[in-house]
């Protein structure tokens, strides 16, 4: 329960820090849109849900590595996202640089996606059917508070011109990834075999 805790506690902080000012930026320093800003949160959830569905999700089944997966798929994002804001600081048209970003962001949510799934393969690997909601419960309230620190040190960084463009939100996100994959080192691999799942199938029923 810790090590599962500990990567969503880490992933939320990412989130909050992240996310919540990247909207900002896309909308009044690269000019886009507002129906343009909306994307970097649309395109990006269209990519999860496909992924999820018919890629990762497949695949977790086959070869029953949950571990495996999330921290690949954190890791693969963190470079990602790295290589994300190097691209986007090259350009000068800085409208064009804010489709690079969320284009960007579309193709780290394929990676993403690989953790998300995992995350909850592995809650119901390792919990009996009556306890999965209460540990995933017990998980969700323990990220109010990360999310709060998270936004208010995202703010602290973009108010004193620390942001997107020269990188240090990025930096950040990115290395609360790689930070994010070593509590998951010390939680079990997951993944059952065709037998354990058809007894753990007639339990639940």
């Amino acid at each position: 329960f810790i090590g599962l805790t500990s990567f969503q506690m880490l992933a939320m902080f990412r989130r909050g820090l992240f996310y919540t000012y990247l909207s900002i930026y896309l909308r009044f320093y690269l000019n886009l849109s507002v129906t343009e800003t909306t994307l970097y949160a649309t395109i990006p959830m269209i990519m999860s849900v496909i992924f999820q569905n018919f890629v990762w999700g497949p695949i977790s089944d086959k070869f029953q590595r949950r571990r495996t997966l999330i921290i690949t798929g954190e890791i693969l994002a963190g470079f990602g996202s790295i290589s994300v804001w190097f691209v986007h600081s090259t350009i000068d048209d800085l409208y064009i640089s804010g489709y690079v970003i969320i284009v960007g962001l579309a193709c780290i949510e394929i990676f993403w996606s690989m953790s998300n799934i995992s995350w909850s393969a592995l809650i119901s690997d390792i919990y009996p059917f009556k306890d999965r909601s209460r540990i995933m419960g017990n998980s969700k309230r323990s990220l109010v508070s990360r999310s709060i620190i998270a936004i208010s040190i995202g703010g602290l960084l973009y108010d004193n011109g620390l942001g997107f463009r020269n990188g240090p939100l990025f930096f950040v996100a990115s290395f609360v990834m790689f930070v994010s994959t070593i509590p998951m080192l010390f939680t079990p691999e997951g993944g059952i075999n065709p037998i354990e799942r058809q007894e753990r199938n007639l339990i639940d029923i």
